[in-house]
Protein backbone atom coordinates (compact mmCIF):
# COMPACT_ATOMS: atom_id res chain seq x y z
CA UNK A 1 0.00 0.00 0.00
CA UNK A 2 1.18 3.20 -1.10
CA UNK A 3 1.88 5.20 1.89
CA UNK A 4 2.09 8.92 0.23
CA UNK A 5 -1.48 10.09 -0.78
CA UNK A 6 -1.54 11.49 -3.89
CA UNK A 7 -1.56 15.41 -4.64
CA UNK A 8 -5.32 16.78 -4.99
CA UNK A 9 -5.43 20.00 -7.03
CA UNK A 10 -7.97 22.45 -5.54
CA UNK A 11 -9.68 25.08 -8.45
CA UNK A 12 -10.61 28.63 -6.38
CA UNK A 13 -12.83 31.57 -7.87
CA UNK A 14 -11.81 35.25 -6.35
CA UNK A 15 -14.59 36.60 -7.54
CA UNK A 16 -14.65 40.36 -7.70
CA UNK A 17 -17.45 42.88 -8.76
CA UNK A 18 -17.15 46.53 -7.64
CA UNK A 19 -15.25 46.27 -4.90
CA UNK A 20 -16.74 43.22 -3.30
CA UNK A 21 -15.41 39.83 -3.69
CA UNK A 22 -17.55 36.70 -3.44
CA UNK A 23 -16.71 34.70 0.21
CA UNK A 24 -18.89 31.62 2.18
CA UNK A 25 -18.71 30.35 5.31
CA UNK A 26 -17.72 26.40 5.39
CA UNK A 27 -20.29 24.43 7.12
CA UNK A 28 -19.19 23.91 11.55
CA UNK A 29 -19.02 20.36 10.83
CA UNK A 30 -16.97 20.45 7.54
CA UNK A 31 -13.93 18.13 7.54
CA UNK A 32 -11.14 20.91 6.58
CA UNK A 33 -11.60 24.11 7.83
CA UNK A 34 -14.75 23.89 9.60
CA UNK A 35 -16.68 27.22 10.20
CA UNK A 36 -13.42 28.91 8.30
CA UNK A 37 -14.12 31.54 5.70
CA UNK A 38 -13.45 30.85 1.67
CA UNK A 39 -13.42 31.10 -1.71
CA UNK A 40 -15.85 29.33 -3.58
CA UNK A 41 -13.89 26.43 -4.95
CA UNK A 42 -13.06 22.43 -5.25
CA UNK A 43 -11.52 19.47 -6.74
CA UNK A 44 -10.24 19.57 -10.69
CA UNK A 45 -11.68 16.74 -11.77
CA UNK A 46 -9.47 13.95 -14.14
CA UNK A 47 -8.80 15.64 -17.34
CA UNK A 48 -10.56 19.15 -16.29
CA UNK A 49 -8.73 22.33 -17.07
CA UNK A 50 -8.29 24.34 -13.82
CA UNK A 51 -10.03 27.48 -15.06
CA UNK A 52 -12.94 25.69 -15.87
CA UNK A 53 -12.95 23.50 -12.65
CA UNK A 54 -12.78 27.13 -11.16
CA UNK A 55 -15.87 28.26 -12.84
CA UNK A 56 -17.87 24.87 -12.16
CA UNK A 57 -17.37 25.17 -8.39
CA UNK A 58 -18.28 28.74 -8.08
CA UNK A 59 -21.53 28.15 -9.80
CA UNK A 60 -22.27 24.83 -7.70
CA UNK A 61 -21.20 26.38 -4.77
CA UNK A 62 -22.55 30.07 -5.16
CA UNK A 63 -24.92 29.74 -7.95
CA UNK A 64 -23.23 32.64 -9.87
CA UNK A 65 -21.43 32.32 -13.33
CA UNK A 66 -18.25 33.72 -13.88
CA UNK A 67 -15.89 34.39 -16.33
CA UNK A 68 -12.07 33.03 -15.14
CA UNK A 69 -9.58 35.11 -15.64
CA UNK A 70 -5.81 35.21 -14.79
CA UNK A 71 -4.16 32.80 -11.91
CA UNK A 72 -3.46 34.66 -8.82
CA UNK A 73 -1.57 32.67 -6.80
CA UNK A 74 -1.01 29.12 -6.04
CA UNK A 75 -0.25 27.38 -2.47
CA UNK A 76 0.42 24.04 -0.99
CA UNK A 77 -1.55 22.80 2.04
CA UNK A 78 -2.54 19.51 3.50
CA UNK A 79 -6.35 18.35 4.14
CA UNK A 80 -7.39 15.51 5.59
CA UNK A 81 -7.22 13.09 2.38
CA UNK A 82 -3.98 14.16 2.23
CA UNK A 83 -1.70 17.10 0.30
CA UNK A 84 -3.08 19.89 -1.73
CA UNK A 85 -2.31 22.38 -4.35
CA UNK A 86 -4.58 25.40 -4.52
CA UNK A 87 -4.74 27.46 -7.70
CA UNK A 88 -6.55 30.54 -6.84
CA UNK A 89 -7.86 32.44 -10.50
CA UNK A 90 -9.03 36.50 -10.51
CA UNK A 91 -12.87 35.84 -11.99
CA UNK A 92 -16.00 37.85 -12.75
CA UNK A 93 -19.45 37.51 -12.50
CA UNK A 94 -21.39 37.51 -15.81
CA UNK A 95 -24.02 39.42 -14.60
CA UNK A 96 -23.15 41.47 -11.30
CA UNK A 97 -27.21 41.81 -10.56
CA UNK A 98 -27.18 38.14 -10.08
CA UNK A 99 -27.72 37.00 -5.66
CA UNK A 100 -25.08 34.60 -4.69
CA UNK A 101 -26.87 31.50 -2.74
CA UNK A 102 -25.99 31.18 0.91
CA UNK A 103 -23.32 30.74 2.20
CA UNK A 104 -21.82 32.98 -0.31
CA UNK A 105 -22.26 36.85 0.00
CA UNK A 106 -20.27 39.47 -1.45
CA UNK A 107 -18.07 41.57 1.32
CA UNK A 108 -16.19 44.46 0.38
CA UNK A 109 -12.39 43.84 -0.05
CA UNK A 110 -11.65 46.12 2.88
CA UNK A 111 -13.36 43.99 5.57
CA UNK A 112 -11.61 40.75 4.67
CA UNK A 113 -9.65 41.68 7.72
CA UNK A 114 -12.57 40.58 9.66
CA UNK A 115 -12.66 37.24 7.93
CA UNK A 116 -11.14 34.02 9.53
CA UNK A 117 -9.69 32.25 5.82
CA UNK A 118 -7.72 28.80 6.48
CA UNK A 119 -3.61 29.56 5.65
CA UNK A 120 -3.72 28.78 2.82
CA UNK A 121 -5.59 31.63 1.65
CA UNK A 122 -3.43 34.20 3.47
CA UNK A 123 -1.46 35.44 0.65
CA UNK A 124 -4.83 35.58 -1.49
CA UNK A 125 -6.37 37.97 1.20
CA UNK A 126 -2.76 40.09 1.12
CA UNK A 127 -2.99 40.81 -2.51
CA UNK A 128 -6.20 41.24 -2.44
CA UNK A 129 -6.12 44.04 0.19
CA UNK A 130 -3.07 45.14 -1.73
CA UNK A 131 -4.86 46.01 -4.78
CA UNK A 132 -2.87 43.78 -6.31
CA UNK A 133 -5.89 42.28 -7.96
CA UNK A 134 -6.66 45.51 -10.50
CA UNK A 135 -5.23 44.65 -13.85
Amino acid sequence: MNQHSPLTVIAVAVVLSAGSVLVGRRRDDAADAPGRDEFPGGKVESGEAVELAAARECFEESGVTVNVGRRLHVAQATSSGGPIEIHFHLAAPVDANVSPQPPFTWLKIETLTRCHFPPANAEVVQLLLAGEHAD
